[in-house]
């Protein structure tokens, strides 16, 4: 049983167009720089019955089956939010993108005074999940794409909703409780909603300080020691971090695609 999943009604898919690319130039009104977002790769959206190991010969495929079918899902996440973090670095350096700068923070739950503006918090809050992390934490929680809510709901990361009829009602859920595992329309929507739950639930601001930490010291953002971050998603707490960390290290190759 999970300890917790704060999820949200809003995901990164709908945003994209909305956000990314919907900017307006200033340069023939006022001579302000124009922010210019990197162009995204396109993902078809994909259902669980992608997972389907029927014609696999070994584990070893199974493995590398579940992580190609994830890997440019996540980079293309990953590349959304890299365009916004991009966009409010260029808004604070030029003063620009006020309305915008108001919406983003809105959608990151983070409140937003514009004469006392909270920079930080917001960059640390719109900010990437590093592939490894998110692949393994998706294969822990899924049984590798083969669990009922995998299949039936599309969730691959365990996560909680709480209306009526909003997922698939768990078989051992204590008496009293009142949540359900998320239906989702698609693996790429499971995604994007475990980024923005991660990026913004209470309960891994430790997750969010380490990888602020990282960016500071200029260093790569690491996968094995966000891990220690997670500590909350799970009732088993330390053990889970372990246990996510010694699945980082057992399929780290695979993960990122080399033989």
């Amino acid at each position: 049983m999970k300890f917790t999943r704060l999820t949200s009604s809003l995901t990164l898919c709908g945003l994209v167009t909305a956000i990314s690319y919907n900017v307006t130039s200033h340069a023939a009104t006022d001579n302000k720089p124009e922010f210019k977002p990197v162009p995204l790769e396109t993902v078809p959206a994909i259902q669980a019955k992608a997972f389907d190991y029927s014609k696999v010969k070994n584990t070893r495929e199974k493995k590398q089956k579940f992580f190609d079918t994830l890997r440019p899902i996540i980079k293309n996440k990953n590349q959304v939010i890299e365009n916004y973090r991009k966009r409010i670095l260029f808004a604070k350096k030029h003063n620009t993108d006020q309305q915008w700068i108001k919406n983003i923070a809105d959608k990151y739950s983070v409140k937003w005074n514009e004469k006392k503006p909270d920079w930080n918090k917001l960059l640390s809050r719109v900010d990437i999940i590093p592939a490894e992390l998110a692949m393994t934490q998706a294969a822990n929680e899924s049984a590798w794409g083969l669990s009922r809510f995998a299949q039936k709901g599309n969730n691959i990361f365990g996560q909680w909703c709480y209306r009526k009829g909003c997922g698939i009602i768990p078989s051992k859920r204590d008496t009293g409780s009142k949540h359900e595992v998320r239906k989702f329309k698609s693996i790429n929507d499971s995604v994007a909603s475990y980024m923005h739950n991660i990026n913004t639930g209470r309960v891994y601001a430790a997750l969010r300080n380490l990888r602020e930490k990282q960016r500071s010291n200029g260093g790569i953002i690491d996968a094995m020691k966000l891990a220690v971050g997670l500590e909350k998603y799970s009732t088993r707490r330390k053990a889970y971090v372990k246990e996510i960390q010694s699945m980082i290290r057992t399929n780290l190759r695979l993960m990122q695609g080399r033989k």
